[in-house]
């Protein structure tokens, strides 16, 4: 059964990185701003302006959420994604430029982990049940193991922009582009609102975020601080945000449990099963909030030791928490 959370405590952090455990927008001084929210790709997307009527706006976001949620959602059979996935060529396949521009960044994550990130891992996702299939959370033998990895290699998809396509080297090769495109939309949503005309906002899709300019009064967007092993909503203090993105992701968000030992939904596929080190959160704040979302989950895979000397080779500004009780650094 999946289980709730537990005591963690703050291990590092990197370059400027704002001392948070979790993050959520329902700050109270916020509250009293013109707000939308809205369905989207399983979760939901919550809107803050800091002048004007959020009918149109609130209009535009869903329009393209919905659009976008057609591209890159494992969940639907006829998204561009579930298409290329059910193809079995291995010739070019034209695909949306939005889905070639997220495998782009998808294979350099893979590229710079040694394949710790995979966007070919959809069948270790399904085998282990955290994907489209409905499962029971049973433990895959050694040999399922085996032959889903055996279809798992970032370097059997190549993608091109100009124009937009996906090519598989091995016909059963499947995608899934759900660690990457809550950040990706929001980058996409946050320049719409700037051409539509509004500077000021703050905006979560999924619980990635992006403060854009500054409140009425000129100060910074307040974002509320929870902590993990928190009751959702209890905010226990608040952070300043201004022109930034941020992102938090955790395995203590989906997991299951066997004769007491915990299996999270973030998978290695380096190993072909769910890691296994005490990490539990890594937050990023960064100009954009595709890649803040992208290396959350990529540090996160990576674990305590490789996500710090990743981060700090790519100068991401990260912050690592650790279950309590693990051992000490």
């Amino acid at each position: 059964m999946l289980r709730g959370r537990k005591l963690l405590k703050l291990l590092i952090m990197t370059a400027t990185m704002t001392v948070v455990l979790f993050l959520i927008p329902d700050c109270p001084r916020n509250n009293r701003l013109p707000q939308a929210s809205g369905p989207t790709m399983g979760t939901s997307w919550h809107l803050t302006l800091a002048e004007g009527n959020t009918e149109t706006a609130s209009k535009m976001v869903q329009s393209r959420l919905d659009t976008l949620e057609a591209l890159f959602t494992n969940w639907r059979e006829n998204s561009a994604v579930s298409r290329f996935n059910a193809s079995r060529s291995t010739d070019w396949q034209a695909v949306p430029r939005e889905l070639a521009e997220v495998m782009i960044f998808a294979q350099r994550l893979s590229k710079e982990t040694h394949g710790a990130f995979d966007v070919t891992a959809s069948p270790l996702i399904e085998l282990w049940g955290f994907g489209v299939k409905k499962s029971t959370h049973a433990i895959p033998a050694d040999d399922a193991i085996a032959a889903a990895r055996a279809r798992v290699g970032w370097q059997k998809v190549e993608v091109q922009l100009d124009p937009p396509m996906l090519r598989k080297a091995q016909a059963d090769v499947e995608i899934n582009v759900s660690g990457l495109v809550e950040g990706y939309a929001v980058d996409d949503l946050v320049k719409r609102l700037h051409d539509t005309g509004h500077p000021n906002f703050l905006l979560d899709v999924g619980g990635e975020l992006y403060a854009s300019g500054m409140k009425p009064d000129g100060s910074p967007w307040q974002v509320g601080v929870q902590q993990p092993d928190a009751d959702k909503g209890v905010v226990t203090g608040a952070v300043p945000l201004q022109d930034k993105a941020l992102s938090t992701s955790g395995t203590y968000q989906q997991f299951f449990e066997i004769d007491g030992k915990r299996y999270p939904h973030v998978l290695d596929a380096r190993t072909g099963r769910p890691v296994t080190h005490s990490l539990v959160s890594v937050s990023v704040i960064s100009n954009s909030c595709f890649e803040a979302d992208s290396w959350t989950t990529t540090l996160l895979i990576l674990g305590l030791k490789e996500g710090k000397e990743t981060a700090a080779r790519l100068g991401i500004d990260a912050l690592f928490i650790e279950q309590a009780g693990a051992h000490p650094r």
